[in-house]
């Protein structure tokens, strides 16, 4: 991402008269790559080919809406000596809230493990069937399942310890935190098992300051208006 990024800092500086450089900056490249992301995302939805986002394709158009928007903030950042910070928040946030999930998915990992009341683990099974070697020891103190009056379960509930530490209860939707970009959720619950999922999203935590920053710029934006 550095390189990336860098590669095309220099050509905006030392080239910036090149055909890439001028391409990239028109009105072309921004609507046509917005238009193109709006399409794969709507048929990636509808369609519910979610390998397509691992596709070349997928990937070349992200790359190029990331290059696109980098390029119009290293141009209009700053204005007369002075930074636009509305327009530095909305188009960074959104480059950093899309760049996160780019750049981040090799980071990204996802495993499950099916444990009983008493068992202790050190590895778990990605959704491929991979072995994956976690760095530290999970064990299941105990679990429990809540019914209502007419027998209906309402809540789901694990007892877990990280390396003979806690014990913390995990719950449906509300994992817990092992680490900084790591978290252990709680999936289903049977009569004699239960399966903890462990997800692995260490660049997440960009995507929310991004969504923050986007959120900030727009808010000033509706608030001062727009300016020339």
């Amino acid at each position: 991402a550095i390189l990336w990024a860098a590669v095309w800092i220099w050509l905006w500086k030392n080239r910036r008269e090149s055909a890439p450089v001028r391409f990239i900056l028109s009105p072309a490249a921004t609507i046509s790559s917005l238009i193109l992301l709006l399409a794969a995302c709507l048929w990636v939805g509808l369609s519910g080919e979610r390998s397509f986002v691992q596709t070349v394709v997928f990937v070349g158009l992200l790359l190029y809406l990331q290059t696109v928007l980098l390029l119009v903030i290293v141009r209009g950042w700053r204005r007369s000596g002075r930074v636009r910070w509305r327009f530095l928040l909305i188009h960074a946030g959104f480059l950093l809230s899309v760049g996160a999930g780019f750049w981040g998915t090799p980071d990204s990992s996802e495993a499950r493990v099916r444990m009983g009341r008493g068992d202790t683990v050190r590895e778990a099974y990605s959704l491929d069937g991979g072995r994956v070697v976690l760095p530290y020891e999970l064990s299941l103190e105990d679990y429990v399942v809540k019914v209502s009056d007419d027998g209906k379960p309402v809540h789901y509930e694990a007892v877990i310890k990280i390396d003979g530490q806690g014990p913390v209860s995990v719950t449906v939707n509300h994992p817990y935190g092992v680490r900084f970009g790591e978290e252990v959720y709680l999936t289903s619950v049977s009569d004699s098992r239960c399966v903890l999922q462990i997800v692995r999203e260490p660049w997440r935590y960009f995507a929310l300051a991004g969504i923050i920053m986007l959120l900030a710029g727009a808010f000033m934006l509706f608030i001062k208006g727009p300016q020339r």
